[in-house]
């Protein structure tokens, strides 16, 4: 029976253990999962755009989402699990697990590409 879980399954089944950058990944969510970015399907929580992340995060919790948090830095795109302490929610999508990511500018925590935790920041 795992065998065949995981044959139908592929590579869903194997967790990402990108460094830096696992906690994102395999946050699992209520969101569509059928493709990777649905851009379209954001349209629900639009109004989480314009919000600091902490605000955002919470309304879209109160609609059943988990939330990860994008903050881009030269080179490299952080992953939040937890709500970063300053920024402004720009655009959303769903990953292929169903989280809801949040991108969030103006976020100028000093950290560099190198300098990045496991798993991303605030994620177990």
């Amino acid at each position: 029976m795992a065998l065949i879980g995981a044959i139908v399954a592929g590579c869903s089944l194997v967790p990402n253990m990108d460094p830096g950058s696992s906690g994102c990944s395999n946050a699992q969510g209520v969101g569509p999962r059928h493709a990777v970015g649905m851009e379209d399907e954001t349209s629900r929580v639009a109004d989480v755009f314009g919000k600091d992340p902490t605000t955002a995060a919470r309304m879209a919790q109160a609609m059943g989402h988990t939330v990860v948090f994008n903050v881009q830095i030269t080179g490299y795109g952080e992953c939040w699990c937890v709500p970063p302490p300053e920024g402004t929610v720009t655009e959303a999508l769903f990953t292929d697990r169903g989280a809801l990511m949040l991108f969030v500018d103006g976020v100028d925590e000093g950290h560099t590409a190198g300098d990045q935790p496991p798993t991303g920041w605030g994620c177990a």
